[in-house]
């Protein structure tokens, strides 16, 4: 019976921690999916970290500023792991991913945003992240983070035979 007992307290445990796993990576799946999806409508939009649109088009579009901002949490699985690699130290791989996941998130936000109004161009991106996570202890800290990001949308001529394409970055990279 001592062994039954025993059994039991180790498979809720294990399954619990199977199932938020399982929850996280589908979640994760279909997130990862729909950037893909939303990727299509905005590939036109080129983005930079650069302070100044170097090919503006003067007219209707005055340059504008644009924000956008995305809150998430680490799912109890990836909370799990970190809290192990933590212990041993090194990289938190699963956090790092999440994150990612998140600024993609932001950046698109950012992008569809820009194509709603009809610019072309986002100049001076910046991005920003903030823990939100309260007061709580570190017991009880769940990992909650903040992401804003802004940037200049501008109107800027688009010809490929436009010098200044090389130096401005790539839409989104995927």
């Amino acid at each position: 019976m001592e062994f039954l007992l025993a059994f039991i307290w180790l498979i809720i445990p294990v399954t619990l921690l199977l199932v938020a796993m399982l929850a996280g990576r589908v979640i994760a799946t279909r997130h990862e999916a729909d950037l893909a999806r939303r990727q299509a409508t905005v590939a036109h939009i080129r983005a930079t970290d650069i302070r100044v649109m170097l090919d503006p088009v003067p007219g209707e579009h005055p340059p504008m500023l644009v924000t956008s901002e995305v809150c998430l949490g680490i799912d109890h699985f990836r909370g799990f792991l970190g809290k192990l690699k933590n212990i041993f130290g090194g990289e938190v791989r699963s956090y790092a991913m999440t994150l990612d996941r998140a600024r993609r998130e932001v950046i698109m936000r950012l992008l569809e945003e820009v194509h709603r109004r009809g610019y072309n161009a986002l100049a001076n991106l910046r991005i920003e992240f903030a823990d939100i996570s309260g007061n709580a202890t570190t017991a009880q800290k769940a990992t909650s983070v903040s992401i804003l990001a802004s940037a200049t949308a501008h109107y800027a001529a688009t010809t490929t035979t436009s010098p200044v394409q090389a130096p401005v970055t790539a839409p989104l990279a995927g």
